[in-house]
């Protein structure tokens, strides 16, 4: 698992340092209580945590990004494997392991 997330990892940083810089669209009041909505619900975790992280996210997952996660999440969804789909995943687990330490 930890050899997966760094090669994830190492895929993102790749196509974030190959892209030009640009400010991330802010996320929605609604997008942000879907965000601790599924956190909080789905994934049983403090309110503390999914507020931190949702905070980190926010500097680095694009709102479409976010959506599209979120909206896999729901009912269950299926798992995606596109590359955007693994890496907002992962960058997602990675927000909320940090955010619990």
């Amino acid at each position: 698992m930890t050899n997966l997330r760094t090669a994830l990892f190492a895929a993102l940083f790749l196509g974030v340092a190959a892209s030009p810089a640009q400010a991330l669209e802010p996320y929605s009041e609604a997008q942000t209580q879907e965000f601790m909505d599924w956190c909080t619900g789905a994934k049983s975790t403090q309110p503390s945590i999914c507020s931190c992280a949702v905070q980190r996210l926010a500097t680095t997952v694009p709102s479409a990004a976010l959506a599209t996660f979120l909206q896999s999440q729901q009912g269950g969804g299926g798992f995606s494997l596109s590359t955007a789909s693994v890496t907002t995943a992962a960058v997602v687990t990675d927000a909320l392991v940090a955010c619990a330490r």
